[in-house]
């Protein structure tokens, strides 16, 4: 069994990562989160009982991460061209 200290330092990390994950992400790292915090005894229903409730502990989770995720949009990665790379392809075999 996990210590305090290493379960809250592990609901941490989950938030953090989530920030700087796209929303697909989100119903995962919701119930990760509810299950570490029902472990911590935060929540009152374990996480079998907790599926499939309207307006359960997972999704008012899911609510703060997808805030959350809306302060720190991911970074977008920068796309090449087909023709940038046919220039660079070309300019080496001269």
């Amino acid at each position: 069994m996990k210590t305090e200290k290493e379960v809250r330092s592990e609901l941490k990390r989950i938030r953090e990562r989530v920030s700087r994950l796209s929303g697909f992400w989100i119903g995962e790292a919701a119930a990760a989160i509810y299950a570490l915090e029902w472990a911590q005894g935060k929540r009152q229903d374990s996480p079998s009982e907790d599926i499939g409730k309207a307006r359960g502990g997972a999704e008012k989770v899911a609510a703060s991460l997808v805030r959350l995720a809306g302060r720190h949009p991911p970074r977008a990665k920068k796309s090449r061209t087909a023709s940038s790379r046919r220039g660079k392809s070309a300019a080496r075999r001269s």
